[in-house]
């Protein structure tokens, strides 16, 4: 595999668009998460098994990272938070990091330990947990927490940049209000776990993307947290489906794919 060398243009490399039990465990595609770098700022996103491993195979390196969000505690999700810290801050001997979360993440449950760890916590600079509806604002980014209807406590995300707004979806089964969230995105990445109209309680399946994507509109939607069933039937074949009956540009993730954001850019 070809490095991917960061360049000065905003960009989105996707490690691991893998999701479900089924694919955790048989890691047919990785579920190591992805990573925007916007602006002066690396940002780790859903670090899943193999995320260290799978940063260092696509040119980056995980301890560049100055911000990490996870959406949830599954394991598909937050598996290698503690070691992404770990590696930002050498051990913990540099305290350095802003780590975006749920309560349940981050302090844990009454039916759940927590999955950062005390040494890990107190490494950061930082550490905070959201509520959908929040707001925390790092430098010249904005990130707002959006409500997801899933198992757990989990939150997606809209955050502003320079280049237009982007948003991702996590982990949820649809529901009233859910793409009204993702107004005026620019990109939207969406966690799709089944194939065509195979409902699932908890997630999304490629129907129920292209609603979302009827009402939103953005200017490229990027699909990806993909179980077995739509890994099996070809997720580049889920959408071309959806881009021909949403209107809207749609790429299925591959692991290791790149995007260069320039929608705020004329030409």
């Amino acid at each position: 595999m070809k490095n991917i060398v960061r360049s000065i243009m905003d960009s989105i490399i996707f490690l691991g668009n893998g999701g479900g039990r089924v694919v955790l465990s048989t890691q047919m595609i990785s579920t190591a998460g992805f990573v925007m770098q916007l602006g002066e700022k690396q940002i780790f996103v859903d670090p899943g098994p193999g995320a260290l491993l799978r940063a260092k195979l696509c040119g980056l390196r995980a301890s560049k990272t100055d911000i990490i969000f996870v959406s949830h505690h599954h394991l598909d999700h937050a598996n290698d938070v503690n070691a992404v810290i770990d590696s930002m801050t050498l051990g913990g001997i540099n305290q350095k990091g802003i780590l975006i979360g749920t309560s349940t993440l981050i302090n844990g449950s009454e039916t759940e330990s927590a999955y950062l760890t005390k040494f890990h916590k107190g490494a950061l600079k930082e550490c905070f947990a959201l509520k959908p509806g929040d707001k925390i604002k790092i430098n010249e980014l904005e990130f707002r927490a959006t409500q997801t209807q899933h198992d757990c406590e989990n939150n997606g995300f809209v955050v502003d940049t320079k280049n237009g707004r982007i948003g991702y979806t996590s982990d949820t089964a649809p529901f009233e209000g859910l793409a009204k969230q993702f107004e005026g995105c620019e990109l939207l990445i969406l966690n799709v776990l089944k194939p065509g109209a195979q409902k699932w309680k908890t997630h999304l399946c490629s129907e129920d993307v292209v609603a979302i994507l009827k009402e939103v509109k953005p200017k490229l939607a990027v699909i990806r947290g993909f179980g077995a069933k739509i890994v099996k039937a070809h997720p580049t074949y889920e959408a071309r489906e959806i881009q021909k009956r949403s209107g809207v540009q749609t790429v299925a993730a591959y692991d290791g794919m790149r995007i260069d954001l320039d929608f705020g850019k004329k030409g």
